[in-house]
């Protein structure tokens, strides 16, 4: 018998890209989804028959969604495969660093477009399956009560292998996570006590590309569109305000912070934030509240459209 709750899930930055390396760190997950698809094509059409022919296996790939809670130390690996540009500054020497994330502003090299990373999913099932080349395409960072600050990755690997399972070891400071209760959020230079939900979606717009390189597996990761920032939520519907910002389209700065015991912090910085969407209505008896939608722009001043500044033990 295997349980999900015996498994784990691992991790390394890669020196090269699709050199597979042993985990250095693990993350205690919520879930994870990482499959491997083979895509298949047909040869035969004309058979003489009925039947349906036989076909042939094509490109394999790897994809998925890796979920956490928001430990200080396990979001740093995600925040840094998404975004990819890090200044760290030291708090405490040799004990407290503070992270500072942006977007990067041009691809690693010619194969791959963000930091690449190995991991160790193992299911509790025999072997554990090692993901290479791993590229973090998109990052969703929700929280809402009675939650923690949630991350889910986007894994897009090159490559697949079994591999005999090593001995986790989680993160032992802080012992837990940053919740709900932590939570100060700023829009347009005012704290905000009337969102109940928020959603930050960060997203590089990559794909696995193929090549005639006798390899079923994918040759290179790239873009297929801009880095895009989008922060979504639920908001009580009590006055005009944000609704008359919206149809002004006026844009406004907005601060995520989030923090714990011993200096541990994260903050999310969004220079230029304008709503999208911003549908007041009423859909029957219940209190009113708005599900709106925005976009975060690029700040010249910064140059970056977000910054995320992690404040931990660890550097990355």
């Amino acid at each position: 018998m295997s349980y999900g709750f015996a498994g784990h899930i691992g991790i390394a930055e890669e020196t090269t890209w699709g050199t597979a390396l042993a985990a250095t760190d693990y993350f205690e997950a919520l879930s994870e989804s990482i499959v491997t698809n083979i895509e298949r094509f047909d040869v035969r059409n004309i058979t003489g028959g009925f039947f349906e022919p036989d076909d042939e296996t094509g490109v394999q790939r790897h994809a998925g969604d890796v979920v956490i809670p928001g430990h200080p130390v396990s979001i740093g690996y995600l925040l840094n495969g998404v975004l990819g540009t890090n200044s760290i500054s030291t708090v405490l020497s040799g004990f407290l660093f503070t992270n500072n994330f942006t977007f990067l502003t041009s691809d690693i090299n010619s194969l791959h477009p963000l930091v690449p990373y190995t991991l160790e999913v193992f299911r509790d099932v025999t072997s554990a399956q090692q993901f290479s080349g791993v590229q973090f395409g998109a990052l969703q960072i929700g929280v809402a009560p009675n939650q923690d600050l949630r991350f889910s990755a986007s894994v897009l690997a090159q490559t697949r292998n079994n591999i005999a399972a090593t001995t986790p070891s989680f993160p032992g400071s802080p012992t837990g996570v940053f919740k709900f209760d932590t939570a100060s959020i700023q829009i347009g230079g005012a704290a905000n006590t009337k969102l109940e939900a928020v959603n930050l979606t960060l997203d590089n717009q990559i794909e696995g590309l193929p090549a005639l390189n006798a390899s079923a597996e994918i040759a290179r990761v790239k873009r297929n569109g801009f880095q895009m920032v989008r922060l979504s939520g639920t908001m009580t519907f009590e006055d005009q305000t944000e609704k008359d910002i919206f149809i002004a389209e006026t844009e406004q700065a907005v601060l995520l912070n989030f923090t714990k015991a011993d200096s541990f912090s994260l903050l999310v910085d969004i220079p230029r934030f304008v709503y999208s969407t911003y549908p007041d209505q009423m859909s029957g008896r219940d209190r009113l509240t708005v599900d709106f939608e925005g976009i975060g722009r690029y700040h010249t001043g910064s140059s970056s459209a977000i910054r995320i500044s992690l404040t931990t033990t660890n550097t990355f």
